[in-house]
């Protein structure tokens, strides 16, 4: 049988099977496929959706979250109603645990909120639309406690090389007050962040009324 195999003549051969690979190089090249496939509305609509939720996950990564927390608020933030873990869970083609972890973070940070749903037993969760409140609340638990801790540090670091200063070497004494010098230059630029940071929370809250409009959605009528 395999002489007859090769006495086949070649015309008669069927020619080798071909992958077609177009179709999985769009898919791997779509930003948010999950998100995509699972967003209810016209293909415009979801692309709107999608990229939404992108953008919010690239600000989450600036400022020091992981992309996930910012594409879970952003998916919240873009539904008109509130959405289930699972649910979540399936629109951004995340693991149980990572949803359930990110969930209790952005809560923490108060980004979300939990609420029931009349006649579902599942907990839902909505998106925080207080933008100001967002932002005071990571500068003020967050960034403030860096700096802090950076005034902290640079002032254990001067106590040391005042210590080193006291030695009976002249090199040294030099190497020390070169040290001393630039760190108390590294305190001032410290204490004047946290200053500024004071005035963004404290005193500049006065101006910050003015654009209230931008840095709060309406979620409907005003208790009265």
């Amino acid at each position: 049988m395999n002489q007859r195999a090769r006495r086949r003549p070649a015309a008669a051969r069927r020619p080798p099977r071909t992958r077609k690979i177009a179709p999985a190089t769009a898919a791997r090249s779509a930003p948010t496929p999950a998100v995509a496939r699972t967003s209810a509305g016209p293909p415009s609509l979801a692309r709107a959706r999608a990229l939404g939720v992108e953008t919010c996950g690239r600000i989450a990564a600036f400022w020091g979250f992981t992309r996930t927390m910012g594409r879970t608020f952003g998916l919240l933030y873009l539904s008109p109603e509130p959405l289930a873990r699972p649910e979540i869970q399936r629109r951004l083609g995340v693991s149980v645990g990572s949803a359930s972890m990110t969930l209790g973070a952005l809560e923490r940070w108060g980004v979300v909120h939990r609420t029931r749903v009349e006649g579902r037993r599942a907990e839902h969760y909505t998106a925080e639309t207080d933008f100001w409140k967002m932002i005071s609340r990571v500068l003020d638990e967050r960034e403030r406690r860096e700096i802090s801790t950076a005034v902290r540090l640079v002032d254990a670091a001067k106590a040391h090389a005042a210590r080193a200063g006291a030695a009976t070497d002249p090199a040294r004494q030099r190497d020390a007050a070169f040290v001393s010098d630039r760190l108390a230059r590294l305190h001032d630029i410290c204490a004047l962040g946290q200053t500024m940071l004071d005035m963004l929370l404290g005193q500049l809250q006065l101006d910050v009324a003015r654009f209230r409009d931008i840095l709060r959605v309406p979620t409907g009528p005003e208790p009265s």
